[in-house]
This record gives structure tokens, sequence and C-alpha cells, in this order.
């Protein structure tokens, strides 16, 4: 059975083929208008206004932006972990769609906290950047995150909780800051019929 007589069996008349071919091109519409409009490709850089996407990010990316570290470090140097490159690959992608399903949903909390595993992966970072400072002089680059867990050691950010992003961060919490917001992709006649 070749590839036309699959196409009969399955959609016996001209009317279904017309209604597949409409339903697959609205797929294919929002589908291609849903990474425009989120900008999926900023995703795969490693700018800091990409963070910035997401609105909820702005307290964040406004402590950062006038950290120590936004001197020498981007988002993705302390929150992806960089021992391989797959493993930075599958991280960062699974942690994007982590973190889209939850601002798409809106379920993102008021203050927000890096899950344990994320938590895992900045504390490798504050010890792979501050290697020299870690093991010489006050030797917690031999704290793992293992140890943390099973409370024998305390956290990079236990003592340095001010770092970078500041200790009482929330949605709230810097309504002033002037954050690269990006524009939006609704058109101006879609507006108005939304208000």
């Amino acid at each position: 059975m070749g590839f036309k007589n699959f196409i009969d069996r399955l959609l016996p008349t001209l009317g279904w083929k017309i209604f597949a071919i409409i339903t697959l091109g609205v797929i294919c519409g929002l589908g291609i208008f849903t990474v425009y409009a989120s900008r999926a490709w900023s995703y795969a850089s490693n700018d800091p206004g990409t963070c910035v996407n997401c609105h909820v990010m702005g307290p964040y990316y406004a402590t950062w932006q006038h950290s120590s570290h936004a001197r020498d470090a981007t988002c993705n140097d302390c929150h992806v972990p960089h021992d391989n490159i797959f493993r930075e690959y599958y991280f960062h992608a699974k942690d994007g769609l982590r973190h889209a399903t939850v601002f798409t949903l809106g379920r993102e909390p008021q203050v927000m906290q890096a899950i344990p595993e994320s938590q895992k992966v900045i504390m490798e970072n504050c010890i792979r950047c501050h290697t020299q400072l870690n093991t010489e002089f006050v030797k917690t680059g031999t704290h793992t995150f293992k140890m943390v867990e099973e409370n024998k050691a305390l956290a990079c950010w236990d003592c340095h909780r001010d770092i970078p992003h500041g200790g009482k961060n929330s949605l709230s919490s810097t309504p002033s800051a002037l954050v690269p917001y990006p524009t939006s992709e609704v058109p101006a006649w879609l507006k108005k019929v939304i208000n």
C-alpha cells in the first residue's frame, strides 16, 4: 500500500482532506508564532537579557546587573553546568522547559528559590570560578553539594546570601529597576480587541 492509498483510507473525502490541511496549517502557524513570540532562538545564546524574556526574572536581572558578578559572569556561567557540553545543553534545555512551563501557567512563587538540582550546579560553578580562593585560603572547595545535603557542610550562599542577586529578591523588590524587557509581539489591533 502506497502513501496515497494510506491518505485515501485515512481521509476518504475531499472535505476531510481540506479539514486536515487547514488543521495542520493552523498548528504549524501557531508553532511558528510561538517560537517567534517567545524568542526561542535567544535561549541558545549567552546573553543575560534573554532571562528577562520572562518578566518575572526582572528583579534577578536588575540585581545581577548591579553586582560584582555582572563584570565577569553571565547567567549561564552560574546556572548551567560546565563540566561537559552534553550535560550543559541537556540541563539548559530541561531547566528552560521547566521554567517555560512554570511561567506560562503562572505558577511562579513570589520569592523564587533554586531547586536542589540547580543548587548543585550553582555550587559547582561557585567552586569552579573561585577555585584558588576555595582551596588555598578558606578550604571550602573541598565541600561537595552532597555534604551540604547531608548537613555536613555549608553551601556557598549560606554565608554569601546577597551574592549576586540580593537576599530579599521577590517579584516586587525592584519596582524602579531599568530592565531591558522585550517589546510585546501582540499586534496593536489585537490589544484593542483585548482591552
